[in-house]
């Protein structure tokens, strides 16, 4: 007879549990129990690296800063001690002294989607983290000048993180061949075939573009968006070959994006102060 009463009970008070353990989960896990009022802004959570190659050398890079202005967070305990951003590229953690500096500064320069977070903890110690998500591409301008043999440009798309490979290689390439001939030169240029072909991981072709003839003084362009990318090095090729004898030099652009699924976490930008009456 008694297990039959508390039987019932028991199965009352888990239906009446039952949708508020989530919440009290979500909240443990997010540190909504902290005795932190948490209010961090940031503009973005999104980037493109840009890097410059000529003939097979980096000219220059730019990286993706990503910024926190913690300054409006307070703990209802005691005084804030911490601020920290954890990248998730496998930088250590950047911590700021709360009382020196209520805003953290990183720079990106690998590209990834990126498992990072940010954090505070009060003299008390007590901390509140969220985790956010960002997203970093990489767009490489390479060119080469002057050259019937085109190098081979290696794309590397594996991330820094622990996280899937990119989504896409976007590719834009022109080759230009020079106009040699004219007035007063008594041998003028020559055409010549152009092939584009991309390489995976693996170096076996993923797409090969159709040839392309390109007369003296012309130029072609090839466009292509490849998916399902596997991590490691893609190579991208060209073949040139003159109409007719001897060698003919070409100029050789790239424009190469390596992208991401647009995953990132959304921004928190500050609202615009009210204009002054």
């Amino acid at each position: 007879m008694r297990a039959r009463l508390i039987l019932p009970f028991f199965i009352c008070a888990l239906l009446f549990c039952a949708p508020l353990a989530g919440c009290f989960g979500d909240e443990q896990e997010k540190g909504k129990n902290s005795a932190i009022d948490f209010i961090v802004y940031y503009d973005t959570t999104s980037g493109v690296i840009e890097e410059v190659m000529q003939n097979n050398q980096q000219v220059s890079e730019n990286g993706v800063d990503v910024s926190f202005d913690f300054s409006y967070t307070k703990s209802s305990e005691g005084n804030m001690l911490t601020f920290y951003y954890i990248p998730g590229d496998g930088s250590s953690t950047i911590e700021n002294n709360a009382a020196e500096n209520g805003e953290i500064t990183y720079t990106y320069l690998t590209h990834g989607l990126f498992d990072a977070a940010i954090g505070a903890i009060d003299d008390k110690g007590n901390e509140y983290f969220e985790n956010i998500t960002i997203r970093i591409d990489k767009k490489i301008t390479w060119s080469e000048g002057s050259t019937a043999t085109p190098d081979t440009m290696n794309i590397e798309t594996t991330p820094d993180c622990d996280c899937g490979a990119p989504e896409q290689i976007k590719i834009e390439s022109t080759i230009t061949n020079p106009q040699n001939g004219g007035a007063g030169i008594p041998f003028g240029g020559q055409s010549v075939t152009v092939t584009w072909r991309l390489l995976n991981s693996t170096d076996a072709v993923a797409t090969e573009s159709a040839p392309e003839q390109v007369g003296d003084g012309q130029d072609a362009n090839w466009a292509h968006n490849q998916y399902f990318i596997e991590p490691g090095t893609w190579k991208l090729e060209v073949d040139v070959t003159a109409e007719g004898d001897g060698d003919e030099n070409v100029n050789v652009d790239h424009l190469v994006t390596i992208a991401y699924v647009s995953d990132e976490s959304a921004p928190n930008p500050m609202d615009p102060l009210p204009p002054e009456e």
